[in-house]
C-alpha cells in the first residue's frame, strides 16, 4: 500500500463506558481489506499501519436473524473478556433491520448534490461515492430515477433524471 494511503496506527486510550457511553458507529470503504487480501494472496503480510480495524469488522456480512412480529429491528449482543486484559470486557452489538420488499416500495426519485472540488480527491471521498453509486445502480428498479448535480465553485447538472433500467 502506498505510504500516502495509510497512516500510523494510533490506539485509542481506554474509556470507561459509564463515563463515555456514546458511539457513532464506524463504517469503512473496504479498501484496506481488499489490499490486505491482495497481499495475503501474494504470501505477504499487510503492514499493520495499513489495516483499519473498523473495516475488518464491517466488511463481512453476518447471518443475523431479522426482527420478529412488529419489531422494526433485532438487536444481537455478545459479551466477552478482552484478550489483552481479562478485567476489561468487549461488547459486540449488531442490529438487523426488517427487510423491505422492494416491490412494495413506491418509486424513488434520488437527487445527489456532489462536491467535485479538489477537497474530494481523497480515497474515502469521491472514489467512495463512485463505488456507492455502482452498488446503488444494481438495486434500482425501472421505476426509480436518479439525478446528479455537481458543484465546485459553480453548480451543474451532471446526470439528468435517469430511470433505473438505464443505470445498470
Amino acid at each position: 500500500m502506498p505510504a500516502d494511503r495509510s497512516k500510523k496506527v494510533q490506539y485509542n486510550r481506554y474509556l470507561a463506558a459509564a463515563l463515555q457511553n456514546f458511539s457513532s458507529g464506524s463504517q469503512g470503504n473496504g479498501l484496506s481489506v481488499s489490499n490486505m487480501r491482495r497481499l495475503i494472496n501474494q504470501d505477504q503480510l499487510s503492514p499493520k499501519d495499513a489495516v483499519r480495524t473498523e473495516e475488518l469488522l464491517n466488511y463481512f456480512h453476518y447471518d443475523l436473524q431479522g426482527p420478529v412480529n412488529q419489531d422494526p429491528v433485532a438487536i444481537h449482543t455478545e459479551l466477552s473478556s478482552a484478550p489483552w486484559n481479562t478485567q476489561h470486557r468487549l461488547l459486540r452489538i449488531a442490529l438487523k433491520v426488517k427487510a423491505l420488499k422492494t416491490e412494495q416500495l413506491p418509486p424513488s426519485n434520488l437527487v445527489f448534490l456532489l462536491d467535485v472540488s479538489g477537497s474530494m480527491e481523497g480515497p474515502n471521498r469521491l472514489p467512495l461515492f463512485k463505488a456507492s453509486m455502482k452498488m446503488l445502480a444494481d438495486q434500482l428498479r425501472p421505476e426509480d430515477h436518479v439525478a446528479i448535480v455537481t458543484y465546485a465553485g459553480t453548480a451543474g447538472l451532471k446526470l439528468g433524471s435517469t430511470s433505473g433500467h438505464q443505470m445498470a
